[in-house]
């Protein structure tokens, strides 16, 4: 497989998972009691996700590289929801499982055109 396809393949699994941890996000907070602190959780967690989406999408090095920092308030949300709330452990388990996937994906595609800055 080419160092193209390998970036295309990157570059896509990393927005379908942006989409699948906003979506788990969201259904985590409705499904166990939406409030108005859990509306501005959600805010405060994806907007940086979908400010960056463009760039994401046009394959900006920096974007990815600051992305990897964009998912860590959803590893400390996560880890923390984990511990402290045994109703919501599946569902800060399955974030946290997708958070780290998107954050080894993020580091991926940065190795994967390291040559191409």
């Amino acid at each position: 497989m080419s160092n193209e396809a390998l970036i295309a393949r990157a570059r896509f699994a990393v927005v379908v998972t942006i989409g699948i941890l906003i979506a788990a996000l969201i259904a985590w907070r409705v499904l166990t009691g939406f409030s108005v602190g859990d509306a501005a959780l959600i805010v405060v967690l994806t907007l940086p996700l979908l400010i960056a989406l463009p760039r994401l999408l046009r394959g900006h090095r920096r974007t990815y590289a600051w992305m990897t920092l964009a998912v860590t308030p959803f590893l400390v949300v996560a880890i923390t929801e984990a511990v402290a709330n045994p109703a919501g452990r599946v569902w800060a388990a399955l974030c946290l499982v997708v958070a780290f996937v998107l954050f080894v994906l993020l580091i991926a595609y940065l190795r994967f055109t390291r040559g191409q800055a």
